[in-house]
């Protein structure tokens, strides 16, 4: 049995370690807790019971009331886990374990944190037939009060189950988060035909005036397993049966917040199409579709109907006081309104307006993403009178999110409380993001302002797990932890060996999957990137580029490269017991990266050859059937990968992912096709009929 300290993420503040203990199924455990523990400590109490009868085999026994000795006829020889449950407020807790007993101790949160602590001390070493406990004592505590993630609304959280997203906040619970946002409205512009995909305007709670107006969601993708195009039909799961309220009562159980935002005035297409009298208008007095009018006399109080519901039904019952408005990338200001008003003055009067409303009914946190309201106001004087005037003061939270830089202008605005927003990843249908570096630069800023909460922007997904661990590792523990450092952490708490190595591993996937030009490359391959250019139909406009220019060509092959020499150092290595999903996640997405940059430069190297082919020699036009074969080849390996993807993505994302490539196999089944027809077209091969252009260009 190993000597070595356990790695744990969040990494204690203060710990002693003495090894650990072994207990063969002869002992019986038994959890102690008083009878008046509050619903955290009995969630705490019931999480450890199960995570016992699961990994071991021997007794495992609740009791409300400890014991007065470690022995009785009934129970044999006990060892003793006891949950003590203090008055304090705060999330700290102590962890003291013994020969014969153990004891968690501190407020219900801090129970929490510690049952989760103890859960990783017991993970790597625990068997089936023995149980090894910690000896070690304990004294920890976060330096972030706020800490967890705003799960976006958008294609992929809308496929969720609420059995996902019941893992999703086990999976907050096991890092120590403790906040939860939740986006339930928010749209976006199409980049997917909607005449067989859903628009993307997502909502997730029935709030709306009329909610019979809305009608099935639907997404179109290829399946590489039937070898067919489908379409998926679906509500999503938190839409329906008080899906969404069901959510958060296993939340707050779990001490998990819940921050619900309801978008606006950007981000918002669905209320304005499905409302048109309240949408912003052109010129001409024309509904947009896009925004709000905030001079009409309904937008407002439709808006507040909203919110109220909102309230009613999804935060008063379950005590919940804090909401997000969300305000951010504001386009679709309506002209009617610039007539009259300012945008700094649009947008002052919807904070003004939903703010106060909103505290009127019992809010206590009022949230908003910085960006709109810093690029109008500054933050100025003018701002934080404003704040103080309309008795917002103390009440507002200034979200400030960034993805990108590793620099990022913040500021103190008084009356404000201020929350970093780095990400954990938002594309895990189309490839892996590496935000590691991305948290640490935004924690530390957020640290440098006294900042009180890290958010971090995510379309939640388990494959984004060593993301999410490094936002739970550096919000507990703000002062310390760099990427490089981190790295050598999450290799120790995934492989049982090759630690060393899987740390490099991961320094080099960083090169490849943080937001850098790499991250541009890769988003080009799908077609919501993609097709951003309307005059050219995608994949036409990057086939050209990487055809046309050798730069382009040899970035992508670069980057595969990068991928490949990744997955070297992941060749080897051994799991911690149950954690080997992390192991098939890192080598897959390295694999995909490399598979779908195949597919790509397969696609524009048969249309280089096909248009070289065309202005040379007719005697080498009989290479068409070599291009078109090895095109196929490529073809047949993209299928190949994305049936991977559904044996390694969580099936909401799977579809996602499906959809998002589905647009690039076609371009290569058709391209295929063409080669395939003229290979065998007499008229071409003798000289006799000029060739065609590769049809990837006429799509």
């Amino acid at each position: 049995m190993s000597n070595t300290i356990p790695t744990l993420i969040p990494a204690p503040k203060r710990m002693r370690y003495d090894g650990m203990q072994p207990l063969d199924k002869s002992r019986t455990v038994t959890v102690e807790a008083d009878t008046h523990m509050s619903i955290v400590t009995q969630t705490a109490k019931r999480l450890l019971i199960t995570w016992l009868t699961e990994h071991w085999r021997g007794k495992v026994l609740a009791s409300h009331q400890a014991a007065n000795r470690n022995e009785s006829p009934e129970i044999g020889l006990a060892y003793r886990i006891r949950l003590e449950e203090t008055k304090a407020e705060s999330e700290r807790y102590s962890l003291v374990a013994e020969q014969d007993e153990m004891r968690i101790a501190g407020g219900p949160a801090g129970i929490l944190h510690g049952v989760q602590t103890l859960i990783q001390l017991l993970q790597p070493e625990t068997s089936c037939d023995l149980l090894c406990v910690p000896l070690v004592e304990i004294d920890d505590e976060p330096d972030a009060p706020v800490r967890g993630f705003f799960a976006e609304c958008f294609w992929g959280s809308d496929l969720m189950e609420l059995g996902d997203w019941k893992d999703m906040i086990d999976e907050m619970v096991s890092f120590k988060l403790n906040t939860l946002g939740l986006g339930i409205y928010g749209c976006w512009g199409s980049r997917y035909p909607t005449d067989v995909n859903s628009r993307s305007e997502f909502l997730f709670a029935p709030v709306l005036d009329h909610p019979e107006l809305l009608s099935e969601r639907q997404i179109h993708y290829f399946d590489p397993v039937a070898k067919q195009t489908a379409i998926k039909t679906y509500r999503p799961a938190l839409y329906d049966n008080d899906g969404l309220g069901q959510l958060i009562v296993y939340a707050v159980e779990r001490g998990i917040r819940v921050v619900p935002q309801f978008n606006g005035p950007g981000h918002s297409l669905l209320l304005p199409r499905l409302y048109p009298h309240i949408s912003a208008v052109n010129e001409r007095g024309e509904a947009t579709g896009n925004g709000y009018s905030l001079t009409h006399p309904d937008t407002f109080p439709m808006l507040k109907r909203i919110f109220k519901r909102i309230i009613d039904r999804y935060m008063r019952p379950y005590g919940q006081t804090w909401i997000h408005i969300g305000m951010d990338e504001i386009t679709g200001w309506s002209a009617a309104d610039l007539a009259v008003y300012t945008p700094r003055q649009l947008l002052e009067i919807y904070l003004v307006e939903i703010g106060r409303y909103l505290i009127d009914n019992g809010m206590e946190k009022v949230i908003l993403w910085h960006d709109m309201a810093e690029s109008l106001t500054g933050f100025d004087e003018a701002f934080e009178t404003l704040l103080e005037r309309n008795g917002l003061a103390g009440k507002i939270v200034i979200q400030w999110w960034n993805y990108t830089m590793p620099v990022f202008p913040v500021k103190t605005v008084r009356g404000a409380e201020g929350w970093m927003a780095p990400s954990t990843g938002y594309m895990s249908g189309m490839f892996y993001q590496d935000y590691v570096e991305n948290v640490e630069y935004r924690v530390n800023e957020g640290v440098e302002h006294s900042f009180q909460g890290v958010m971090a922007y995510t379309l939640y997904s388990p494959t984004f797990r060593r993301n999410t661990a490094y936002l739970a590792e550096k919000s507990w523990n703000t002062p310390k932890r760099d990427a490089a450092e981190f790295d050598r952490l999450y290799a120790g708490w995934i492989v049982s060996d090759e630690p060393a190595q899987w740390a490099k591993g991961m320094g080099d996937m960083r090169k490849l999957f943080e937001y850098s030009s790499t991250f541009t490359l890769l988003t080009a391959i799908g077609v919501f990137f993609g097709s951003s250019d309307i005059a050219r139909s995608y994949p036409a406009g990057i086939v050209r580029s990487v055809s046309a220019v050798d730069a382009t060509h040899k970035a992508y092959r670069v980057t595969r490269a990068l991928a490949r020499n990744a997955l070297l150092s992941f060749k080897e290595g051994k799991a911690v017991p149950g954690r080997e999903y992390e192991l098939q996640v890192i080598r897959f997405e390295c694999r995909r990266v490399a598979g779908l940059i195949d597919a790509l430069l397969g696609l524009a190297d048969a249309v280089r050859d096909m248009e070289r082919l065309g202005n040379g020699p007719v005697a080498r036009r009989s290479e068409l059937a070599v291009i078109g074969e090895k095109l196929e080849r490529e073809l047949n390996a993209l299928d190949t990968l994305l049936v991977e993807m559904q044996e390694v993505l969580p099936a909401y994302m799977v579809y996602v992912g499906w959809r998002e490539y589905m647009f690039l196999r076609d371009a290569m089944r058709k391209q295929a096709e063409q080669l395939a027809l003229l290979s065998r077209d007499k008229a071409i091969l003798s000289g006799e009929a000029d060739m065609p252009a590769p049809c990837v260009y006429l799509a």
